[in-house]
């Protein structure tokens, strides 16, 4: 399932044309469903057309393709009715939902998926909620003693009550610039502004609120980013860790266009950490994993502090991209697990969820 209302729309046609071209041919079919912005489900074969004209445009423009607010919902009942008519269509056995962002990766696809007894790829309902929700994660992240950067959270109403905002404008320049702003729930930096003075916070947090009603604002560091992708583990097994990749931003930050659009950015698979910090590295991607319950797969950033050496986890990332520049299967490669392979793991694991409550 690929499309979706998210912002990122454009990115999850990329990664459903990797998953439909590298799924095993033998033990398997991949079947394309397209969601339009406006919710409506596609039958397989008006997803495929879908698919091939949208992969047919300019990169840029594809990828760029939904950053901006989508169209209007359709009518509940028009949506509902898509969804039977695609699914009978297609007649699958699992959904795996590349459906990047909101709507996809926050719970709410879990659930109806859940409720209707469809197995799915990927981490379950509460899982998908409070790893799309940043201020969410962090609190179960701080609650297990993963370290963190420092941040300050807060609503919309609260930033609109003039003593709290000055109150909350007070907390955050105690922090340090530069800061980071952040919407609450969004995902490939989408809203996100870096902010080096006091003069600059309030419209950073204008920017976000766009995005969402509820926003962080993180301490800025030094640091290098890297990443590592984790798998849940076979039938009765712990969850593995892949060997831990690098971002070296091209941007000041690592921004949306940055990740998709531009060649600035460089991966570094594996990175030249020494032996014993990636073996931290991948401690604590496990353990972020299974602190929010994870299922399927995730990608769990980090930051290494420059001079202190302080590894900080920076989030995970419950719905990882399958572009061609995507850091989740280029590290299981490293690892040696080949993109197939990773593709029928992932798909097999969706049978292994036990029931909810049944």
């Amino acid at each position: 399932m690929f499309g979706g209302p998210s912002r990122e729309h454009g990115v999850s046609f990329v990664s459903a044309a990797c998953l439909l071209g590298n799924l095993p041919s033998e033990g398997h079919e991949a079947i394309p469903l397209f969601v339009g912005k406006n919710g409506v489900w596609h039958e397989p074969s008006a997803s495929k057309k879908e698919l091939e004209r949208q992969l047919s445009r300019p990169p840029k423009d594809l990828l760029l393709d939904g950053v901006k607010p989508g169209s209007k919902p359709a009518g509940t009942s028009e949506i509902v009715d898509s969804f039977f008519t695609a699914w009978h269509a297609a007649s699958a056995d699992v959904l795996f939902p590349i459906v990047h962002g909101t709507f996809g990766e926050d719970g709410v696809l879990q659930g109806l998926l859940e409720s209707l007894g469809i197995p799915y790829v990927g981490f379950g309902v509460a899982a998908s909620a409070v790893g799309m929700d940043k201020i969410f994660m962090k609190a179960a992240f701080g609650a297990a003693g993963l370290p963190q950067v420092d941040y300050v959270a807060f609503s919309r109403a609260e930033w609109t009550r003039p003593e709290e905002r000055a109150s909350l404008v007070e907390r955050a320049r105690r922090l340090g610039f530069p800061l980071f702003v952040k919407p609450a729930c969004a995902g490939s930096s989408v809203g996100v502004s870096k902010v080096k003075s006091k003069g600059g916070l309030a419209p950073a947090v204008e920017e976000a609120f766009l995005v969402d009603g509820r926003v962080l604002v993180e301490k800025g560091v030094d640091a290098r980013e890297i990443e590592c992708s984790v798998l849940e583990g076979e039938p009765g097994g712990p969850t593995e860790a892949s060997v831990p990749g690098e971002i070296v931003p091209g941007h000041e930050f690592y921004d949306y266009e940055d990740k998709y659009i531009s060649t600035g950015s460089r991966a570094i698979i594996p990175t030249d950490l020494p032996e014993s910090l990636q073996g931290d590295v991948r401690q604590l991607a496990v353990r972020a994993f299974d602190v929010l319950g994870g299922a399927g797969f995730a990608r769990v950033d980090f930051f290494l502090e420059r001079g202190t050496h302080r590894l900080l986890v920076n989030e995970i990332n419950s719905l990882p991209g399958f572009t061609p520049i995507s850091m989740f299967p280029k590290m299981w490669e490293a690892t040696g697990l080949p993109l197939p392979k990773l593709l029928h793991r992932l798909v097999r694991s969706a049978f292994q969820r036990p029931l909810r409550g049944r």
